[in-house]
């Protein structure tokens, strides 16, 4: 059975994005008259207290919202009109001109699992999600992750020189037919879909694991530490590596920049390859560092891609080493150990020229609370991962890197068992496809906060923040209270993305100068707001 595509945007006041979920649309009527009734309440409260700038025209801002129990899935509301700012006694978020990082961009990993199931979709399917992912009316990721040999979502393990001793590379298969099969088709497809908005997809490319016969312990899968047997085999997989990166331009399939390793201090039961932070460096220096540079001189090489509760350490281990620091680009990091935004933040004030990458976060689908189906996923999923996103963002990161696009109705295909959640889950043994919580939530960031936007430093006050013993990885309660995170946008126009994960509805003002506005984001939502820039004209 066909799965319909995802509904058009309409052309009225409120426009639904991708799937529609959740209750009737009189609950989400409801929602919207009692929320503008409250705004002209607080209007009326305060209109006495313009000054100058009474009467004149202040602008207006647009809004996007998504809301557990409303039909709101990144759909557009009325525009909001802003006053002359005025005394508030409740949050609020005040947006600065300060301008932090560059936004490179927001995406999803192309593993073999994902472009596995994209295959078994009917053309109509593939179709939707590719425009939904990449399309002018979607998303708009231009990031994405792809392994380097085989992870742990994939069918199975491989490589693409598994002749034993071959340290001239003379096997290896420059064809990389592997991936031709599923991997490369589903690459090819989005950077097409891009290309007719004139935009271009920037690829993180990561190994797991060498061939086996480089490593001490015989096989892809685990560890040995010392990974690799000796200096020949460490020569031999920097070449390996270079190699895979031109096969891969060959296909058409241009690489922006790799990770030294994935999870280096991870000897999981899939794929890996143990490092310490002195023997990333030591590789680094001796032979990826100039092998790259040498073959691949634009190509950007991150280190460490782990958690961020050790970034810290092993920035200053590597970019402490002169020699390591001139082949160092930036810095890549996971989720798993929670959010640790001040490592983060004191990574950016310790090596301010190095650029901070979220490479990778995804929920086991054993967390799933109970009721939770695959049709509608789990809503705490996508409210952890806005969480993660604006703290990583307030900390220096210059993007946000889902795993796995898509996933099957098992949460594989995965030759370890190591199932998750995704944000697009298609189920094939029914033939439909299904938007989780995640889809919309990382959503509000990468429609709005576009590619060459500049983080720009904000301040929430008079709302509580969490404080407390670190907690589970995607985390985010009504302890949290309301977070928000904003970009100046090289349109001139400023985005800011304001989440509340409370179970009651959040009043806050919004300031950018002068002038201000009175909003209301609903309980477990999110919203995104874009104005026009006037911080230049008052």
């Amino acid at each position: 059975k066909k799965a319909a595509g995802p509904p058009k945007l309409g052309t009225g006041k409120r426009r639904q994005f991708g799937l529609v979920l959740g209750t009737s649309a009189a609950v989400a009527v409801v929602v919207l008259f009692q929320h503008w009734s409250w705004l002209s309440q607080q209007h009326r409260s305060w209109v006495s207290q313009d000054t100058g700038l009474r009467g004149a025209d202040l602008g207006t801002a647009q809004l996007w919202q998504t809301a557990r129990g409303t039909d709101d899935r990144l759909t557009m509301m009325p525009k909001i009109h802003f006053k002359p700012d005025f005394d508030f006694s409740g949050p609020s978020v005040d947006i600065s001109s300060v301008q932090q990082q560059t936004i490179a961009g927001f995406g999803g990993a192309f593993t073999q699992a994902a472009a596995e199931v994209f295959k078994n979709l009917t053309g109509l399917q593939q179709e939707s999600i590719l425009e939904d992912y990449f399309g002018p009316g979607g998303l708009g990721y231009t990031l994405g992750r792809v392994p380097i040999n085989s992870c742990d979502f994939s069918s199975k393990s491989y490589s693409f020189d598994d002749f034993n001793g071959d340290y001239a590379l003379e096997h290896f298969d420059d064809s990389v037919s592997e991936d031709q099969v599923a991997l490369l088709p589903l690459l090819k497809a989005a950077r097409a879909t891009l290309a007719k908005n004139g935009q271009q997809l920037q690829l993180l490319a990561t190994p797991w694991s060498p061939p086996s016969w480089m490593k001490n312990n015989g096989q892809m899968d685990h560890s040995s530490r010392p990974c690799l047997k000796g200096e020949a085999e460490r020569k031999t997989w920097a070449a390996y590596m270079s190699r895979w990166v031109a096969a891969y331009e060959a296909h058409g399939i241009p690489i922006w920049a790799v990770t030294v390793q994935n999870e280096p201090e991870a000897n999981s039961v899939w794929e890996a390859c143990l490092m310490t932070p002195e023997e990333e460096a030591s590789f680094l220096v001796k032979h990826l560092g100039p092998r790259l540079r040498q073959d691949h001189p634009d190509l950007q090489i991150f280190l460490y891609d782990h958690n961020k509760d050790r970034l810290q350490t092993w920035a200053e281990t590597i970019l402490g080493n002169p020699e390591a620091a001139k082949f160092a680009d930036g810095l890549a990091y996971h989720w798993y150990t929670g959010d640790h935004f001040p490592s983060l933040q004191a990574v950016r004030e310790a090596f301010p020229g190095t650029t901070l990458l979220a490479s990778e976060a995804t929920y086991e689908k054993r967390r799933w609370q109970p009721k939770t189906t695959i049709q509608t996923g789990d809503w705490t999923f996508g409210e952890g991962y806005a969480h993660d996103i604006i703290g990583d963002l307030n900390s220096g990161s210059v993007g946000w890197i889902d795993w796995n696009l898509l996933l099957d109705q098992h949460g594989g295909p995965n030759h370890a068992g190591n199932d998750c959640d995704a944000a697009v889950v298609a189920d094939l043994d029914t033939g439909h496809v299904y938007k989780h919580p995640q889809f919309f939530y990382i959503g509000h960031f990468a429609k709005f906060f576009t590619p060459g936007s500049r983080s720009l430093k904000i301040d929430v006050r008079s709302s509580r923040s969490y404080v407390g013993p670190p907690r589970g990885y995607g985390t985010c309660t009504g302890d949290d209270g309301l977070e928000a995170s904003a970009v100046s946008r090289q349109d001139g126009k400023i985005a800011l993305v304001v989440l509340n994960c409370d179970d009651a509805t959040v009043d806050f003002k919004l300031r950018h100068g002068k002038r201000a506005f009175l909003a209301q984001v609903p309980a477990h939502g999110i919203q995104s707001y874009v104005f026009q820039d006037t911080s230049n004209e008052h």
